[in-house]
């Protein structure tokens, strides 16, 4: 990296280790915490800190959820990232991908309680407000665990071992990192090597042609989601739910559901496939409930209802409601029950 001014100031930055400047692998997890993007090259919410596993005789330098609530398990190290660090980064993706719901809002929470948790989160925050607020929209939690390593370089025969992990669909980054000097300034550079970024450049206006839910949603979810007799009942569930003054809906931009917002919160869902497609009502008080008298209101069958105290593992009380042309669902029937089952009952 040069640094320039006229032409007669031109100078190379001098690459420093952080060893030789006084800095702790501790300096390099607190750069992250307060600006993980500027890193790592992506948006996490970080939920964890120096987690110990003792299942694993070992612990989680930082603990992350990406755009898709996948778990990341992020590794530091000051130095060069050396063998046996792959081996230790798969304990952990191993390890957590059993980790549900509960078990992450734990760790959240305890992470919110700590120093550096503090200066991310306000004390109300909960977990499923992070989820919600930061997540796309049609997460599924901790579906994938991915794997980031982070130092100021890999070692050959690591490097060899991480690329063959990555190339066969191993979740795996590797963030290296250069401290460099100008007199008394310091500046932290950083670049993913593995794998190899495909992009580098954004084009001002997004390409959706290879998303085309996003150009036209109601044509991707009635013709291509679905077929011509789910489609035809899909309009007509979707324009029963209309009538429910307190939501926004429908909005079809979604790849694989349709959705009612209340505010910010998604409160229906209708999940599309070819042949039949579920409704998902969200944060429901499932003790007040009865799966039974639900389906026989709607004319359905009794297994078509099913009341979940969480709801694709997102934490959420729900009903889901499975629909197919061969039944004959009473539409003024769903309208009054979703308004019952959401909690907003006209008087």
């Amino acid at each position: 990296m040069l640094r320039v001014g006229d032409e007669e100031d031109v100078s190379t930055l001098e690459t420093v280790s952080l060893k030789d400047e006084g800095f702790r692998e501790d300096d390099l997890r607190e750069w992250i915490i307060n600006s993980p993007e500027s890193i790592l090259g992506e948006d996490f919410r970080l939920i964890g800190r120096e987690i110990s596993v003792k299942q694993i005789g070992d612990g989680i330098d930082l603990l992350a959820i990406d755009r898709d609530a996948n778990v990341v398990a992020i590794e530091l190290k000051r130095g060069a990232l050396k063998p046996k660090v792959d081996f230790q980064g798969l304990k952990y993706a191993a390890y957590t991908s059993h980790w549900d719901y509960s078990k992450l809002r734990d760790q959240f929470e305890k992470f919110k309680s700590t120093t550096w948790g503090r200066t991310l989160y306000e004390e109300e925050t909960t977990f499923t407000e992070v989820l919600d607020e930061f997540c796309n929209e049609d997460y599924t939690l901790n579906q994938d665990q991915r794997i980031v390593f982070v130092g100021e370089s890999v070692r050959e025969r690591l490097d060899i071992v991480l690329r063959w992990l990555s190339d066969r669909s191993i979740d795996i980054s590797v963030i290296e990192f250069q401290l460099l000097k100008d007199g008394d300034r310091l500046y932290l550079d950083a670049e993913q090597t593995i794998p190899t970024p495909e992009h580098t450049v954004t084009d001002v206006s997004p390409d959706t042609s290879d998303e085309p839910w996003k150009e036209d949603g109601q044509s991707w979810h009635l013709n291509e989601r679905s077929n011509e007799e789910t489609a035809g009942l899909l309009e007509d569930v979707t324009a029963a739910l209309q009538e429910l003054e307190f939501l926004n809906g429908p909005e079809w931009g979604q790849k694989h559901y349709v959705a009612f917002n209340k505010g910010r919160k998604r409160r229906i869902a209708i999940r599309t496939k070819r042949t039949l497609f579920h409704i998902d009502l969200y944060d429901v008080d499932t003790a007040s409930l009865d799966a039974a008298e639900i389906a026989d209101a709607l004319g359905i069958d009794a297994e078509s209802v099913a009341v979940k105290e969480d709801m694709r593992g997102s934490g959420r009380s729900g009903v889901r409601i499975t629909c197919n042309p061969n039944q004959e669902i009473d539409f003024d029937a769903l309208e009054s029950q979703a308004r019952e089952i959401l909690g907003e009952t006209t008087e």
